[in-house]
């Protein structure tokens, strides 16, 4: 066992509390002789309890074993041992894990692209038009500004030449 070791514990078989120092998940898993992660299924751990820990140091990589919730000394347990068996007996789900799809999360996801995309084109087409009519509209306001006081000028040349010949 290279590296710094850790006291796992697992709920193997239902009758007892199992220890194993291992450096690491997968290690312990080893020695504990189970093929299913355990760890993600919530039924091992790192432990710092002194007494486990003293007692799974002594024997490195060596399963250690003692009555579930006894005090008592751990004693050697059986190495590369395939406990599905017993963990499908103890109703502890030795199932494999299911595989999921990702097939819906996946037409999900391109459904959003495929939204955003369209959207963003429908709001680019939309800006361009509101530019033109802006533009349009800047042109009329001036045409518009230009004849109005085209008109105001005459109606003032006029008012001029009215009064001038009211004189």
């Amino acid at each position: 066992m290279a590296g710094r070791l850790k006291t796992y514990t697992a709920e193997l078989d239902g009758l007892n509390d199992w220890i194993v120092a291992a450096p690491n998940q997968k290690a312990a898993l080893e020695a504990f002789g189970v093929h299913q992660d355990l760890f993600a299924q919530g039924q091992a751990g790192v432990t710092t309890d002194s007494a486990m820990v003293d007692a799974a140091t002594a024997s490195p990589g060596q399963p250690l074993k003692r009555p579930k919730g006894g005090k008592g000394r751990f004693k050697a347990g059986p190495a590369d041992s395939d406990w599905s068996e017993a963990l499908k007996a103890a109703g502890k789900g030795a199932k494999p894990p299911k595989k999921v799809s990702r097939a819906k999360l996946d037409k999900a996801e391109a459904a959003l692209k495929a939204a955003e995309r369209a959207g963003e084109a429908e709001l680019a087409r939309l800006e361009a038009e509101v530019a033109g009519a802006r533009e349009r509209l800047a042109k009329a306001r001036a045409l518009h500004d230009a004849e109005v006081d085209m008109a105001r000028a005459a109606v003032e040349a006029e008012r001029a030449a009215y009064r001038k010949a009211s004189d």
